[in-house]
């Protein structure tokens, strides 16, 4: 598939988001968004959206470059976009693991090392074991 098309899938997909948000918007204030007290007016409204979208191509587009995507990929990366992007400028995990999450995910490895020693793992580190 070619990158342009990856793109606008990543553009259609961060727009889907923000039709998802305009739709929850109507429907629960029974008023467009930027008719609220205190909303955004309608042009900063669809520049915000705009900004969205480009957001969902720009990245869609970064990955697509690097054969990353497929056509679903790439509407699930325009649609988490604006997650991704604050995610690698915080430089943390999406979500971030507890110590005690970890070691449940993680267990100590055990077992035998190339020379044949017998490994635990402990808190205070390596344990080898006669």
């Amino acid at each position: 598939m070619f990158q342009w098309q990856l793109i606008c899938c990543g553009a259609v997909g961060a727009g889907l988001i923000g039709l998802g948000a305009f739709y929850r918007q109507v429907q629960k204030k029974k008023q467009w968004p930027w008719a609220e007290k205190n909303g955004p007016t309608l042009p900063l409204y669809l520049a915000a959206e705009s900004c969205r979208v480009l957001l969902g191509a720009g990245v869609a587009g970064a990955l697509a470059a690097s054969d990353q995507l497929g056509v679903f990929s790439a509407f699930v990366v325009g649609a988490g976009a604006p997650a991704i992007l604050d995610t690698w400028q915080r430089g943390h995990p999406a979500v971030p693991i507890a110590p005690a999450e970890a070691t449940a995910l993680f267990p100590a490895p055990r077992g035998e090392s190339p020379s044949g020693e017998r490994i635990e793992m402990s808190e205070e580190g390596d344990t080898r074991c006669p």
